[in-house]
C-alpha cells in the first residue's frame, strides 16, 4: 500500500497505516508486539504495587515489624523488575519510532523528488508551504507522537480495565434512600470514578478545542520565519550591497508578529486548560477518600484497604484523564496530520495538474538527435512564447538561440529537456544521462570540491588528475589543491568562477548534448571566447545549444534561432567563421 496511489483527498488514517502494510511491516509488527507486551507487563506491576500498598499500610497499622521488613523486600524485588522492563520498553519504542520515521522519510523524499514533483509543486501550485519542514520535522513528530499517544492510550486502557475490577471488588454495595425507596448501587466507586472523569474530560475538551487550529497556524508561522532567515543568509551579499538591513528587519518583525500573536492565543488556551486540569486533579484526591469514607467509617474496610482503594481510584482516574492530560499533544498530533495531509494532496495535485497542463509528447530516438515538431510554448499566464516550432538537430549542428529578454529563450531549453509544463507538441531527445543543461547560475552543493565536480553522477569514473587538469584549463588553478576541502562554494566563488566551475564539470562528464542558458554571461568577452574554444576542443563530439547575446558566440554555432516573445520565430544558418 502506498500514499502515491491514493486520490487527491487523503484520509488521515492512511498517512499512519501505510508503513504497517509495507515491505517493512513484519519487523514493525514484531517491535510493536514486543512493546505492547512490555507495556502490559508494567500495568501488572502497578497492580501488584497497589496491592502491596494496601498490605504495607496494614502491617504499619498493626505494628507488624516482620511483615514491614518482608513488604520492603518484596518492593525492592518488584522495583528491580519494573526498572528493567521500563528501560526495555523505552528502547523498543524508540527503535520502532526511528524505523517508522526512516521509512516515511525515504518514501516522502522519493515521492517529492520523483518526476520533479518538487519543481511542479513550486510552479503549478502556490499553496504548498515549507516542504522541508513537512519532511524533516512533521514526519519525525508524526512517528514519535503517534507511538507515544498509542502506547499511552493502550497502557491506560489496560490500567482502566485492571483497576476497575479492583475497585469493583473493594467498593461493595452502597445503599441510598430516595424518599421511601431504598436503592442499592453495586460497585458504586466504579460509577463515581467514571462519572467524575467523564464530566472533567468533556469540559476540558470543549475548552481546549481551539488548540488544534492554533497549532497548525503556529507551525506555519514558524516555518515562514525560518524560511525568511534562510533566504536572508542565502542573499546576504546582495542585501548588504543594497543596505537593506532595515527593510529586512521590518520584514522579520512583521513575520514574527504572527508568531507572537498566535502564541498568545495558545498561551491563554493552555492557561485555561491548566487551571481546569489542576483543579480536576486536586479535587480527585479528596474525591477518592470522600467516596470510600462510608466504607471505612462503617468498619467495612481497614486503613490498608482505604489506601488500596485510593490507589486503585488514582489509577482509574489517571486512565480516564489520559485525554485531558494529553490534550496539547493530541492537538499537536492532529495539526501534524493536517499538514502532512495537505502536503501529500499537493504532491498528487501537482502531478495531476502536470498531466492536464502538459500536452507534450516525448520520445527517445535511437539515432541520438534533437527533434521538435509543432512545438508551442506558453508562459505560466498562458501567453504564447513560441508557436508551431519545428527543428531537427543532428550531431554536426550547434544551435544559438537569441532574442529580447522575456522572449522565452530559457523556457525553450527547459521545454527541450521535457521540464516546462506549459507546452504542446512533440519533442525527441537523447537519454537524459547524455544531456547536461548549464543555467546562468549553476547549482553548487555544499560538499567537497571533488564531489561538486562529480555532481550529480557520483559514480562517474573521473580521476583526480583529470579534475586538476580541467580546473587549470578553466582558469581555476587556485582550486586544484582543494579537492578534499568542503565549503559552501556558491558563497566563496564569484559568479564568473561558478560559471567556469560548471563548464569544468561539463567537460569532465563529456555529455553528447550540452545546453548553455547564458552559462558564460558573467564572463568578459575574451574569457567567454576562450571558454567556448575550450568546449569545442575538449568536447569535439558534443552538440551545443546556447542562449546568448554576444555576437562572438555565432562562430561556435551552425544555426541561429531568433525569438520575438510573441510566438514568432526565425531559424537560419550561420556562415562559417
Amino acid at each position: 500500500m502506498g500514499l502515491g496511489k491514493t486520490p487527491l483527498q487523503i484520509p488521515p488514517w492512511q498517512l499512519i497505516t501505510s508503513y504497517w502494510f509495507s515491505k517493512k511491516a513484519p519487523l514493525a509488527w514484531g517491535l510493536l508486539l514486543i512493546t505492547i507486551s512490555l507495556n502490559v507487563g508494567i500495568v501488572f506491576i502497578h497492580l501488584y504495587l497497589n496491592h502491596w500498598q494496601g498490605n504495607f499500610y496494614h502491617q504499619l497499622q498493626y505494628y507488624n515489624y516482620a511483615g514491614f521488613i518482608s513488604a520492603l523486600f518484596d518492593f525492592s524485588q518488584i522495583g528491580g523488575i519494573f526498572i528493567i522492563i521500563s528501560g526495555c520498553q523505552v528502547f523498543f519504542q524508540m527503535m520502532l519510532q526511528i524505523r517508522w520515521r526512516q521509512w516515511m522519510t525515504h518514501y516522502y523524499l522519493q515521492r517529492w523528488l520523483q518526476d520533479k514533483t518538487y519543481y511542479y509543486m513550486n510552479h503549478l501550485l502556490h499553496s504548498t508551504d515549507n516542504p522541508d519542514q513537512r519532511i524533516s520535522e512533521d514526519l519525525h513528530l508524526l512517528a514519535s507522537n503517534t507511538l507515544s499517544l498509542f502506547f499511552g492510550l493502550l497502557k491506560q486502557l489496560a490500567t482502566l480495565l485492571t483497576f476497575i475490577m479492583v475497585l469493583w471488588q473493594l467498593s461493595g454495595n452502597l445503599g441510598v434512600t430516595v424518599g421511601h425507596t431504598s436503592i442499592t448501587i453495586y460497585g458504586y466507586l466504579v460509577w463515581a470514578s467514571l462519572g467524575y472523569s467523564f464530566i472533567g474530560t468533556y469540559i476540558i475538551t470543549q475548552v481546549g478545542r481551539p488548540l488544534v487550529k492554533l497549532h497548525v497556524l503556529q507551525q506555519g508561522y514558524e516555518a515562514d520565519f525560518r524560511y525568511a532567515l534562510v533566504r536572508f543568509r542565502e542573499n546576504d551579499e546582495s542585501i548588504a550591497l543594497y543596505n537593506g538591513e532595515a527593510a529586512e528587519n521590518n520584514n522579520f518583525k512583521n513575520i514574527f508578529h504572527n508568531i507572537y500573536t498566535n502564541f498568545g492565543k495558545i498561551m491563554n488556551t493552555n492557561k485555561n486548560i491548566t487551571w481546569l486540569t489542576a483543579s480536576y486533579s486536586h479535587l480527585s484526591i479528596v474525591f477518592a477518600f470522600l467516596m470510600a469514607s462510608p466504607l471505612y467509617f462503617n468498619n467495612e474496610i481497614q486503613l490498608g484497604q482505604l489506601f488500596e482503594i485510593s490507589g486503585a481510584y488514582w489509577y482509574v482516574h489517571s486512565a480516564l484523564s489520559y485525554i485531558i492530560d494529553s490534550f496539547s499533544k493530541i492537538a499537536e498530533w492532529q495539526s501534524i496530520l493536517i499538514r502532512l495531509k495537505y502536503f501529500t494532496q499537493n504532491m498528487n495535485k501537482a502531478q495531476l495538474l502536470l498531466k492536464e497542463t502538459q500536452a507534450l509528447t516525448i520520445r527517445f530516438p535511437a539515432n541520438n538527435t534533437f527533434i521538435a515538431e509543432d512545438l508551442s510554448i506558453q508562459s505560466p499566464r498562458r501567453e504564447p512564447l513560441l508557436k508551431y516550432f519545428s527543428l531537427q538537430l543532428m550531431k554536426k549542428d550547434n544551435l544559438l538561440i537569441i532574442g529580447p529578454s522575456g522572449s522565452g529563450k530559457s523556457t525553450l531549453l527547459k521545454t527541450l529537456t521535457g521540464l516546462w509544463p506549459f507546452s504542446q507538441g512533440t519533442i525527441s531527445y537523447p537519454p537524459k544521462e547524455n544531456v547536461i543543461l548549464l543555467p546562468q547560475k549553476s547549482y553548487i552543493p555544499i560538499h567537497t570540491l571533488y564531489n561538486v565536480l562529480l555532481y550529480p553522477r557520483h559514480t562517474t569514473p573521473i580521476t583526480r588528475q583529470s579534475m586538476q587538469k580541467t580546473l587549470k584549463l578553466c582558469q581555476l588553478s587556485f582550486l586544484t589543491e582543494k579537492l578534499d576541502q568542503e565549503e559552501n562554494w556558491g558563497k566563496i566563488l564569484s559568479l564568473g568562477e561558478q560559471q567556469k566551475l560548471a563548464i569544468a564539470r561539463a567537460i569532465l562528464h563529456k555529455p553528447d548534448w550540452l545546453l548553455l542558458d547564458e552559462a558564460t554571461s558573467s564572463l568578459d568577452k575574451e574569457t567567454e571566447l576562450y571558454m567556448y574554444n575550450l568546449l569545442q576542443t575538449a568536447l569535439p563530439r558534443t552538440v551545443l545549444i546556447s542562449v546568448g547575446h554576444r555576437d562572438v558566440l555565432k562562430k561556435f554555432h551552425t544555426l541561429q534561432l531568433k525569438l520575438d516573445g510573441l510566438g514568432r520565430w526565425e531559424l537560419s544558418k550561420l556562415p562559417a567563421m
